[in-house]
């Protein structure tokens, strides 16, 4: 395959680094076409919500910006993305200004929730963040146990009034923003690490509880993640990031034009018992722009690539597709616009 393809298929793949640490892997990918990257947390850290002591010690200001100089200058425009959730993971914790709790920001009027948020969103932005992979749009109606004190507020018109919030401050600070989980999991069956984590809402169900998706892409985030579980109001049974029926009701009903990223694309909930290459292959031609690999999956991105690239040569996968990912990727890269 020509080189340009290759370029093209790593500049659809989100690897997932847990430190400020440019291993081998990541360094090889930034080379070879790579144009996003997601400063995530480990495990314990997701869990918690709060990082490490060590992390917090050795992740000053400096240590962010040298690192994004490092990635920048050796690959140019990059996506740089990181989580900065009101009621989960803050992942620049200590950088910059803390998020207000769920319940406080509950209680914020939208100019307060708004100028709280401008604040974070200032210090982000200066440690050398163009992304956050936040707000969170999910609102909840039943048992999840995945996100369970993690959305914004159980109130569908709090939701909203928070997400359009969040948006607004992070736009005047100049980072750009992201919904999640697409089309919503308002209860959920199961764990994400099993292949019986599934939504059983109907569509109708799903659609009642947009209104927090609809004001993000009203306000004008930049991306959106698509949901890890597996979604029965889709027949079969399908999930967020592999269902061209959910992107395309993203695209028409929400008629959002940006960047559609997929949860961690190895979730056992989405991979089943396929491999990496072919699962990511499947969220592409669904529609899928940005390609999520979770830090197990990291070592196999050249792998990953090489079956883009064959799908290509073989036409399983449309080439046009795959221009027109990259393309809205390096569009979300090119964030002097924000």
């Amino acid at each position: 395959m020509s080189s340009e393809v290759s370029r093209l298929a790593h500049a659809v793949l989100f690897p997932v680094i847990e430190t400020l640490r440019i291993d081998g892997h990541i360094a090889r990918f930034l080379d070879n076409g790579g144009r996003s990257l997601l400063f995530g947390e480990t495990g314990e850290e997701y869990v918690t919500g709060q990082m490490s002591e060590e992390k917090l010690k050795r992740e000053t200001l400096d240590a962010w910006q040298d690192t994004i100089e490092t990635v920048t200058s050796r690959a140019g425009k990059l996506i740089l993305a990181a989580d900065a959730d009101i009621a989960a993971v803050h992942r620049l914790q200590g950088v910059s200004a803390q998020l207000p709790s769920r319940e406080a920001a509950q209680e914020m009027s939208e100019s307060e929730l708004e100028e709280a948020v401008y604040e974070t969103a200032c210090g982000v932005v200066d440690a050398g963040i163009n992304l956050t992979l936040s707000p969170t749009a999910d609102v909840l109606t039943g048992s999840n146990s995945w996100l369970e004190g993690r959305t914004l507020a159980d109130d569908p018109k709090i939701a909203s009034r928070m997400v359009r919030s969040y948006v607004r401050g992070a736009r005047r600070a100049g980072l750009k923003t992201s919904l999640k989980h697409f089309p919503g999991h308002p209860v959920l069956r199961g764990h994400l690490g099993t292949q019986e984590a599934t939504v059983p809402s109907s569509l109708d169900a799903l659609q009642a509880q947009w209104g927090a998706f609809r004001v993000g892409i009203e306000e004008g985030v930049s991306s959106v993640m698509m949901g890890p579980a597996r979604f029965e109001a889709v027949q079969p049974a399908t999930a967020g990031s592999l269902s061209a029926e959910l992107i395309s009701l993203l695209r028409g009903e929400l008629e959002f034009g940006g960047l559609v990223m997929t949860c961690d694309i190895d979730h056992k909930a989405t991979i089943g018992n396929r491999s990496l290459g072919d699962v990511t292959v499947e969220a592409l031609g669904a529609g899928a722009d940005l390609i999520l690999l979770s830090p197990k999956a990291v070592p196999h991105i050249e792998e990953v690539a090489a079956s883009i690239e064959k799908a290509v040569e073989t036409g399983r996968l449309d080439e046009m597709r795959l221009k027109a990912a990259a393309a809205a990727v390096y569009k979300v890269a090119d964030y002097r616009s924000a």
